[in-house]
């Protein structure tokens, strides 16, 4: 199992209303809420892709 990174993140007021509401709204604890975002916008921007990619290259650098 991959290891845990802790992240502090400073919000501000409103930031961490959103943050709240969301997290009623989707049934999730305010880092669940987080982590679900950050990746929603990574997919966004093709960074999980880009990222896949990448490892995928230097797995068959590795094997050649």
């Amino acid at each position: 199992m991959p290891r845990k990174c802790i992240v502090e993140v400073i919000l501000s007021k409103e930031q961490k209303e959103i943050l709240d509401e969301l997290g009623a709204r989707l049934g999730t604890s305010e880092s669940e809420t987080l982590r679900m975002a950050l990746m929603d916008y990574a997919k966004e921007l093709s960074l999980i892709r880009e990222r896949v990619q990448r490892i995928g290259i230097r797995f068959l650098r590795r094997q050649g």
